[in-house]
């Protein structure tokens, strides 16, 4: 059982959104869009009681007349689930939708999908008990058939409905019911422990989770992993003992001192009464067993320090390595129950090696189906993204205009790897065979751009940065622009296809290699091969203009366009013959011990840097055709 489908009404920023999940879900986005919200809404959802008290400002217009909601479409349903779920699940569907909403007046109500007998429905619809037993005796008398008992109470009634619907499934039909015992709001809780929902907030505080306390992080992972029964048991026989001898000690040393207290009491008394006898006791103390506990605090270098001392880097990897053995010590991790673990801002205090490994461990229960288990981010951090499973993927975006009392509207982008091949169509044999080189690419990054800029290698990568960086340019990465090194020609169109299908505008700059063949011949090649070599650069040129929707040419000449630019030959010739004093530069910063002169990324970022030169019109244009996309 997992979380397939969340709908989300007026709560906070969002209006209306739609997010679909998979084992790992990545939230991404600029701050203020709602990454974190999707989530709180989960948390509200899921964990009613701890967080209700929401103001009147967290529906989407501050308060106004509206019903906030949250809907939870369930899938992978198991048979254990169906049962447990009964009613709420239809027949031989795994899927499973229930509704919370927050009326305006403050009352909340939980409703779920459920296969019901029609007939019954102005019965569980009436007001009140006596309207109810009216419209029970109606039916009873109008549908005989159906052999409902006598009115005897509401409880009977309802029980007796319910019976029958148990009885004939094959009469009933999908409805949506009231739900009052799924996440523990009343009676027994359905869901506790078939499905679990833990929200890791950006403020969550370890030194308050560390407690051994039944709503504590740590206490919860105690109460699932040790076992105190044995040890109570002998507490208490323990204090049963001390009782004992307690009573024992008071014989021994109060008895006769208490007795003639006593006497002498009562005689004094008889004085004024007659008939009454004082009695001075040791009073017994109960002595209650103390229940076991357990103190959390860390080793540091043979120092043993409380977890609030410790820096909060540390803090949050605690909190979230619990979190996940939780998940693998409790239901979730005996295949018996499913848990959701979500984070806001996982990589927050996080060393940059120590947050990439923080998301690879978090991944593989995920991606394990045996675990029953679920991750969702919201991150800024590209550490926490697979570009190889860009389908994960959610990003948000929210516009910058909205109508006079409304929200700006939020939009949640999201694409798939069919929908990826349908823009590929006829121009990409494999999505799936190139993912790997994909996710070896630096698109991971670029995914939290504005826009894109998609070249073929590393030293056209850091010409266009190196010149964006001087100030006589306006900085890509002011704009929100990432520089994207694809790898070679024939990736810049799934790239391309990924980050368009996920709402991020590209522009592709790539090389015609119209001077391959000279190349070839220079390096000995025999013609045979020359002729393919030749082939297979027209061959590249047609296919990626046709993606682009140019019309196809074998060699295309230096030309920039509104969505792409390309270099008859290579960008070597464009540098050495057009930048004045390229060739020099480059040398210079070569002859200092930084690289060779000959294509190496960092010579040329730093001479593109340093140059003073005006560069040529070619990247100007480039430059200038880049920034359009995000005005």
């Amino acid at each position: 059982m997992r979380i397939s489908r969340v709908r989300i009404r007026n709560f906070r920023c969002l209006e209306d959104v739609e997010v679909w999940f998979d084992d790992v879900t990545t939230l991404i986005g600029p701050n203020g869009v709602g990454k974190s919200t999707v989530l709180r809404a989960l948390d509200w959802f899921f964990n009613g009681p701890k967080s209700s008290d929401l103001a009147e400002d967290d529906r989407t217009y501050g308060g106004q007349d509206v019903r906030l909601s949250v809907e939870v479409e369930f899938d992978r349903l198991t048979a254990e689930d169906r049962g447990e779920l009964g009613k709420h699940v239809s027949v031989d569907s795994d899927k499973c939708v229930i509704w919370k909403f927050r009326e305006p007046d403050g009352s909340e109500v939980m409703s779920g999908n459920a296969r019901t007998f029609p007939v019954f429905a102005p019965v569980r619809t009436a007001a009140n008990a006596s309207e109810m037993k009216q419209r029970y005796q109606e039916v009873r008398t109008a549908h005989p058939a159906l052999g409902l008992p006598s009115w005897t109470s509401r409880a009977a009634g309802e029980q007796a409905l319910k019976t029958w619907e148990l009885e004939n499934p094959d009469k009933l039909e999908d409805s949506t019911i009231t739900v009052t015992n799924l996440f523990g709001f009343t009676g027994q809780a359905v869901m506790s422990g078939l499905f679990d929902y833990v929200f890791v907030s950006a403020d969550m505080r370890a030194s308050e989770e560390s407690r051994d306390g039944r709503t504590a992080l740590i206490g919860r992972i105690l109460e699932r992993t040790i076992d105190r029964s044995a040890a109570d048991d002998d507490i208490r026989e323990l204090a049963m003992t001390v009782q004992e001898r307690q009573e024992e000690i008071f014989e021994r040393n109060f008895k006769e001192q208490l007795l003639e207290l006593s006497t002498a009491l009562t005689s004094a008394v008889g004085q004024y009464t007659v008939g009454r006898t004082v009695k001075v006791q040791a009073s017994k103390q109960d002595i209650k067993p103390p229940r076991t506990q357990f103190d959390l605090s860390i080793v540091d270098a043979k120092i043993d320090t409380p977890v609030e001392k410790q820096g909060h880097g540390f803090q949050r990897t605690l909190l979230v390595s619990a979190l996940q053995l939780l998940a693998e010590r409790g239901s979730a991790g005996k295949g018996n129950g499913a848990i959701c673990l979500a984070i806001e801002e996982p990589e927050l205090f996080q060393h940059p090696v120590q947050a990439r490994s923080f998301a690879s461990v978090l991944r593989k229960p995920a991606e394990n189906q045996s675990q029953n288990f679920q991750v969702a981010y919201a991150t800024h951090s590209p550490h926490f993204i697979d570009a190889g499973k860009f389908d994960q993927v959610r990003r948000i975006t929210r516009a910058t205009w909205a109508a006079e009392g409304r929200s700006p509207a939020v939009t949640i982008g999201s694409t798939s790897v069919a929908d990826v091949e349908r823009r590929l169509a006829n121009h990409v044999k494999s999505v799936k065979a190139q993912l790997d080189a994909v996710a070896a690419s630096k698109l991971s990054e670029a995914l939290f751009s504005s826009a894109a800029v998609l070249v073929e290698g590393t030293t056209d990568k850091a010409v266009l940065e190196g010149l964006a960086e001087k100030a006589s340019l306006t900085s890509l990465l002011s704009r929100g622009i990432t520089v994207v090194d694809v790898g070679g020609k024939t990736s810049i169109a799934l790239a391309h296809a990924i980050l368009t299908e996920l709402g991020i505008p590209c522009y592709v700059v790539f090389d015609g290699d119209k001077g391959g063949e000279d190349r070839a011949r220079s390096k000995g090649k025999s013609p045979k091969n020359i002729r393919a070599e030749v082939d297979q650069h027209k061959r590249e040129n047609l296919e990626l203009l046709e993606y682009l929707g140019a019309n196809g040419e074998d060699f295309p000449g230096t030309a920039t366009h509104a969505r792409y630019a390309v270099l008859e030959d290579t960008l070597e010739p464009l540098l050495e013959n057009e930048w004045s004093g390229w060739a020099d530069e480059v040398q210079g910063i070569a002859d200092s011990g930084l690289g060779t002169a000959k294509k190496n990324a960092l010579v040329y970022l730093l001479a593109a840097r340093r140059i003073s030169s005006p560069p040529p019109q070619f990247l100007r244009d480039v430059l200038q055709k880049v920034h359009l996309l995000v005005s």
